[in-house]
């Protein structure tokens, strides 16, 4: 099997894995809130919340276990490998007490922090001390789905995530279903995560690794070389996350409480551009690494291009389509009420048409180490986020907030990444426009006057019938461009790639 086709092997196992859970625990929502009723759904929800911001406390350190795994597998250096797991469950073991410890302490005063009615407190009690308890066995447990993916093993990640994912879908309707209640699911949801992780320790130990992990192990060297990395990783992802957050807390105060809903209808739809990027970029972090482990520039240069390529070939359309299509998809998803919530939707989500032309790029600067120069760019546009936001939200509200969002990922943050990348990968800008971005601004065309159209031509007032739509527009646009736009190698390639 060919390299190529191999990543975009493991992409569709990643896919499906995602979006099967995806569509679980859509199921699930209604199901759970008829069965339990809003409040202690909405207690459930607040725990899972709180357990899930603690992840924060992974410092990067996932991250860095895929990174280091990807890079020392190839080279057949087991011994490397040993010990990066070894570490990396070591520390996550660690933070599994502390978790576990923050939520036995929480379990006992989170009326100083929840209003919860009285008769409901020993759900939340008993939900906490699950938690707790868990955290014990699921924060170790993580090394092994992350070393999965550094091996490059998506196939197995995918199936052994599918098979526990059904299973709590199944274990939820019979719960719920006999009145045992959400206590029971959460009890039942947090055993099966935890053999879920053991499933994929029993493969990484019976299969991939050489040597038996060592416990306890806190080697200097290996946690420096580790935390030399995710530290880094670490705060780029803790700024990222805050530029939303702080968007909200902008509108909050300066608009009104009622517009930080409206404002949130933009960033729902940009996390779902976020959860579709990652679906893509996760499989390739791994690929990325090994390439330069191998020291393998040509192959990199030539990924740099044609990735980027691929990738705004299908990311373009879908951005143009969604921005095209939002007033009538808000409006028949939330309602006429939420209307004023379209424009700074299409704003939010604008950026993402110069963010595709960079994520190959910057996940190849990622996979080589540039972690403290990306966080440096991703700093300086969570600071220009900040002070535009401040400055626009007086003038214009929430489109000024998300103008103040928009505007640094394009005027900041685009060019000092392409400025990075064309410098580290020794490219001139004209080699990269002509070999990645010229044919995609022929398609950004073309999803913008096919998307027009199709909405003008055919008004419809159904939310299924406006996904049809923007379904069609896109899928022209893509047969467009795959027949205009691409040369025969190109268009062989792409048909190896989504082969199953």
């Amino acid at each position: 099997m060919s390299k190529l086709r191999f990543i975009s092997k493991n992409i569709k196992y990643n896919a499906a894995s995602q979006i099967l859970a995806f569509l679980i625990n859509f199921a699930l929502l209604p199901f759970m809130v008829f069965h339990v009723g809003k409040e202690i759904y909405g207690v459930y929800v607040l725990v899972v919340t709180f357990t899930g911001y603690m992840g924060i406390m992974d410092f990067g350190v996932g991250g860095a276990t895929i990174k280091y795994v990807a890079e020392f597998a190839p080279k057949g250096d087991g011994k490397k490998v040993n010990e990066i797991i070894s570490a990396s469950f070591s520390f996550f073991m660690l933070i599994g007490i502390l978790a576990a410890a923050l939520l036995f302490a929480l379990s006992f005063c989170f009326d100083l922090v929840f209003k919860v009615d009285a008769h409901n407190k020993m759900v939340v009690r008993h939900l906490f001390l699950i938690a707790s308890a868990s955290s014990l066995f699921i924060w170790p447990g993580r090394t092994f789905d992350h070393a999965l993916q550094g091996f490059q093993r998506y196939d197995r990640y995918a199936v052994n995530k599918i098979i526990f994912t059904v299973l709590t879908g199944i274990s939820a309707y019979f719960i719920f279903i006999n009145g045992l209640g959400i206590v029971c699911f959460l009890a039942a949801s947090s055993a099966l995560t935890i053999l879920k992780y053991a499933s994929a320790y029993l493969i990484v130990s019976g299969s991939l690794l050489k040597k038996h992990i060592k416990f306890p192990y806190f080697k200097k060297d290996t946690f420096k070389m580790i935390f030399d990395f995710s530290f880094y990783l670490f705060l780029s992802s803790l700024a990222t996350m805050l530029i939303f957050n702080i968007d909200n807390i902008i509108v909050g105060a300066f608009v009104s409480v009622a517009a930080v809903t409206l404002y949130n209808i933009g960033i729902n739809l940009q996390q779902g551009f976020r959860m579709v990027n990652a679906l893509i970029e996760g499989p390739l972090f791994p690929a990325y690494v090994e390439m330069e482990a191998k020291e393998e520039s040509a192959r990199q240069k030539a990924t740099l291009f044609r990735g980027t390529k691929y990738k705004a070939f299908v990311f373009i359309p879908f951005v143009l389509v969604t921005i095209v299509f939002a007033e009538p998809f808000i409006k028949c998803w939330m309602g006429e009420a939420f209307l004023a919530g379209v424009l700074p939707a299409q704003i939010l989500i604008a950026f993402w048409i110069f963010n595709c032309i960079l994520d190959i790029g910057g996940g190849m600067l990622t996979a080589k180490g540039h972690v403290k120069t990306i966080f440096k760019i991703v700093f300086a546009n969570a600071l220009a986020n900040l002070v535009l936001s401040l400055i626009l939200v007086r003038s214009f509200g929430m489109v000024g907030v998300a103008l103040g969002t928009t505007i640094p990922m394009i005027c900041v943050s685009f060019p000092l990444f392409m400025r990075q990348i064309l410098k580290t990968f020794k490219v001139t800008f004209r080699e990269y426009f002509d070999n990645s971005i010229r044919d995609s601004l022929v398609v950004l065309a073309m999803a913008g006057i096919i998307a027009f159209i199709v909405r003008q031509a055919l008004p419809v007032d159904r939310l299924w019938l406006v996904v049809f739509e923007m379904g069609a527009a896109y899928i022209a646009t893509m047969f467009a461009a795959y027949n205009w736009l691409l040369s025969k190698t190109e268009q062989s390639e792409i048909r190896n790639m989504i082969k199953f």
